[in-house]
């Protein structure tokens, strides 16, 4: 079971895959992660020198474990290694689950750990901006995207559609938020599509000596809008510090993109209302992250604050700049 530990036979046969003559060491769970579990492996080489890999077990029950997303993501990772996105690289690909019993991947290991509240927030917000900037940088005029799936107008308006029924339910302000949401998309600015990671926030980047190494879990990764990103990272964020430190976020983006993006209170209310539906699923990978302050009450509470601020963004937009888009949070 993915959950648990490896058989060390099995262990044994995928050691040696990967180094002939190696054998394991150590094994470290890494915590983290909803879809899969993440551990560290300590190897010795046949020359007796030594290394150390992450390997990546998926759950038999998530919907991302399927051996065509499995090897999907291994196609994904190669395109972040040939991008030069600062993240793990492949190494071993067993999206079958040949040899753990599960679909794997073996990745090279990032020393460090996930920063989830600095000291420094400015600095901290400015590399998590400067890092997603790298990966927005990966375009279809300069990469080969066919392959990947692509989330962009006509997805999100098939997505509201699906999400009707179940936001009508959910109280006033998750209408009044998809009202909104189906009313404004044909109005707001598309920009170019891009490469997205999709699921990009804290959790989900390694830290080392005050710096940002690299950033994993590339599972959902598509081609898509970069505005979901800025939001989602932005909505974590504010559920796990505060609303001012996802501004902070917000503006080191903007500040050091190329060209300023406009309508992001759009995506704002997108990844909102979808947390603001499902925020319950979110807290076993927060609490697993040790995140225990974010609770089910304090999580509802900032998703609502969340989503009210940008409404509030929304509306000066329109009372200020009709028909142009919203303007930069201040």
């Amino acid at each position: 079971m993915a959950g648990g530990r490896a058989r060390p036979g099995s262990l044994a046969r995928l050691v040696d895959q990967l180094e002939p003559g190696g054998h394991l060491v150590r094994a470290r769970r890494l915590h983290g992660g909803v879809g899969a579990r993440m551990d560290a492996l300590t190897i010795e080489r046949a020359d007796g020198t030594r290394t150390r890999v992450s390997l990546r077990r998926f759950l038999r029950d998530n919907r991302s474990s399927q051996p065509k997303h499995v090897g999907h993501e291994y196609s994904v990772l190669q395109l972040v290694e040939k991008a030069g996105i600062p993240a793990p690289r492949p190494l071993l690909l067993d999206s079958e689950g040949d040899l753990l019993g599960v679909p794997t991947i073996v990745l090279t290991y990032l020393p460090g750990a996930p920063v989830y509240i600095p000291r420094d927030v400015g600095s901290w917000a400015e590399e998590l901006a400067r890092a997603l900037l790298r990966i927005h940088a990966v375009t279809p005029a300069r990469f080969d995207l066919s392959g990947l799936g692509v989330h962009l107008r006509d997805g999100i308006r098939e997505e509201l559609e699906n999400r009707r029924e179940f936001a009508l339910e959910h109280g006033a302000l998750a209408r009044e938020v998809h009202a909104v949401l189906v009313t404004e998309i044909d109005r707001i600015t598309w920009p170019e599509a891009t490469f997205v990671h999709d699921d990009y926030w804290p959790g989900n980047t390694v830290w080392r000596s005050g710096r940002l190494t690299g950033v994993i879990d590339w599972t959902h990764a598509e081609l898509g809008d970069p505005r979901t990103d800025v939001s989602q990272c932005s909505l974590d964020l504010a559920m796990i510090i505060d609303l001012d430190a996802a501004r902070t976020f917000r503006e080191a983006y903007q500040a050091n993109a190329a060209a300023s993006l406009p309508d992001v209170w759009y995506f704002d209310l997108l990844r909102g209302l979808r947390a603001l539906l499902s925020y319950q699923h979110w807290l076993a990978g927060y609490h697993d992250a040790g995140l225990t302050h974010v609770t089910q009450s304090h999580a509802r509470t900032r998703i609502e604050a969340f989503l009210r601020a940008a409404l509030a963004e929304r509306d000066a937009s329109r009372r200020s700049l009709p028909g142009i888009g919203a303007k930069r949070l201040q």
